[in-house]
Formats: structure tokens, C-alpha cells, sequence
């Protein structure tokens, strides 16, 4: 009976790792950065049980504004894979894709620069380049852009692998929604440190725009926490456009419960839906899109 058990326990530990073997495409947030083992990395999960990542399969989008997302692509050592993007219309939307480059910090690979890259994008793992050992999955930036006068519909917009001859399609439906983002430049605050979770500079920004504070010199270009910048910048000049005044859409989201017109109280002490993770931002983005 004892050998029996072993056996059954290491068939069981086999199917266990086949199946994280299986390939798959996966799509996230850009508030939900992925390791090279295809997990979101530890500082970027919720701190409430039962909080996991968003399901990106209808996100929207502003007019003249951009968006990411983190293409998370799992394949078996030694097979070739092949990655794009398919859009229905044709050419509807910008799509600017980048490889992300993993830096090693105490236990954890967090990725953060950026490589461009162009379709089809092609590769096997574990990657050459980055000899990260045991590495499962590789991850890129889709970076999505609407123009000014982009129409209001909704469009297929999908990440495509082709891998070991067969095909795997993330379905996306992407919302074209009415707002359109003023222009804008990003504002002026200190890219967070890699470490810290993905809604630390989105923090910094909403601060800035709500108090008046820590404003200064925005990070440089080329990396996923300055497009992240970009994104919220964009989102905060929408807000000063659809804000009757600073805070009053955005405080109830930040702070549950707040008084719109509290905006002075909090900036003495503000406080963030910290069991959210940094995903409670997107909240945000979701109360601008909405017409009313």
C-alpha cells in the first residue's frame, strides 16, 4: 500500500508540473506586474483574501489617451513560440509592444525596463539573454492608444500564441468610450522605488493633484513605472476637466465614506485602500469613463 501511495503521490506531483508546463497567453493590469514564473509579483497582490487580479476581457479606453497591459506568455522549456496581437477592425487602435526586462531585488525578479519589439514576436525559454533559472514565462508591455477621433464602439482586440502548432487567444473586447483625455504632461513627481507596489507613483500623482504636493521633476522615460506615470497623468487631466472640484469624483473612491469636500482633511493624512492592492487605482480610471 506504501507503494502504491508513492506512486500515486508522484504521478499527482508529474500532473502538477505538466500542467503548469501547459502554454497559455494572459492578460493584466499594468498595475499587476508579472515575475518570470508567471506570478504577480509579491508586492503587487491584494492584502484582502479573495482579492485576486482583475479579468481583463472588456477594459476601456479614452480618446486620445493610452492604456498598458502586461502579456503574460507560459510555454515549455525548448519550444518555440510566436506572439501577436489581432484587432477587428484592422488597425483600429496603436499597439506598441515591448519586451520586459527582469531585475533581480533580494528573492523576487521584477520586471521593469523595456526593450521594443515588433510582430511577430518570436522566442523560446527559458530566455538567453536574462539566465533567470527556472524561467516559465515571458512577459511584454501592450501598449494600447486611441486617437482624438477614434469612434465610440467596441472592437476585438486579442494576443494571439502560436506555439507546438496550435493557437491560443486571449478574447479581449475593448471599449472605445466618449472621453477624451485634454492634453496633458506628466506630472512632475519621482518615479516610486522598483520595490515599492505598482500604485506607489500613481499615489504621488493623485497627492500632487489633490494637495498640491511633492511636485518636482518627473522619472525618466523607458521604463513600466513611467508609463504607468503617463497613464495616471492622463487620467488626472481628465479629472480637472470633469471635477466640479479637485476630489469630488475621485476622494469617495480614494478614501470610502469621505466627504468630496474634505479634500484639505485628507491631504493632512491621507489615506488608500491599501487591501486592494494596487488595483484599487483602476477604480479611478473606471469613475472617469463614466459619463455621469
Amino acid at each position: 500500500m506504501r507503494a502504491a501511495g508513492a506512486a500515486w503521490l508522484a504521478a499527482l506531483s508529474w500532473a502538477v508540473c505538466a500542467s503548469a508546463q501547459l502554454p497559455s497567453v494572459r492578460v493584466y493590469s499594468g498595475f499587476q506586474r508579472i515575475d518570470p514564473f508567471g506570478n504577480v509579483v509579491s508586492m503587487d497582490r491584494a492584502r484582502r483574501a479573495g482579492v485576486g487580479p482583475r479579468e481583463i476581457l472588456s477594459p476601456a479606453i479614452g480618446r486620445n489617451a493610452h492604456t498598458v497591459f502586461h502579456v503574460a506568455v507560459t510555454v515549455p522549456p525548448g519550444k518555440d513560440f510566436a506572439l501577436y496581437v489581432g484587432q477587428n477592425p484592422d488597425g483600429y487602435l496603436g499597439i506598441a509592444m515591448y519586451r520586459e526586462i527582469y531585475a533581480r531585488q533580494g528573492e523576487e525578479w521584477i520586471p521593469d525596463a523595456l526593450e521594443p519589439v515588433t510582430f511577430p514576436i518570436t522566442g523560446r525559454l527559458p530566455e538567453t539573454g536574462q539566465q533567470i533559472p527556472g524561467q516559465t514565462t515571458v512577459t511584454f508591455l501592450m501598449d494600447v492608444s486611441a486617437a482624438p477621433g477614434t469612434d465610440v464602439r467596441r472592437m476585438k482586440l486579442e494576443p494571439e500564441l502560436y506555439v507546438d502548432g496550435q493557437w491560443i487567444i486571449y478574447p479581449m473586447e475593448v471599449r472605445v468610450v466618449s472621453a477624451v483625455v485634454p492634453e496633458y504632461k506628466p506630472i512632475g513627481v519621482p518615479l516610486a522605488p522598483l520595490t515599492e507596489p505598482a500604485d506607489r507613483t500613481a499615489r504621488a500623482a493623485v497627492r500632487s493633484y489633490l494637495c498640491g504636493a511633492g511636485r518636482g521633476e518627473a522619472g525618466a522615460p523607458g521604463s513600466i513605472r513611467w508609463l504607468l506615470l503617463r497613464d495616471v497623468s492622463q487620467d488626472l487631466a481628465l479629472a480637472r476637466a470633469r471635477e466640479s472640484s479637485p476630489g469630488s469624483r475621485l476622494l469617495p473612491i480614494i478614501a470610502k465614506g469621505a466627504d468630496p469636500a474634505a479634500v484639505g482633511k485628507w491631504c493632512e493624512s491621507p489615506t488608500w485602500p491599501e487591501d486592494l492592492g494596487p488595483e484599487w487605482y483602476l477604480r479611478v480610471r473606471d469613475s472617469l469613463y463614466r459619463e455621469n
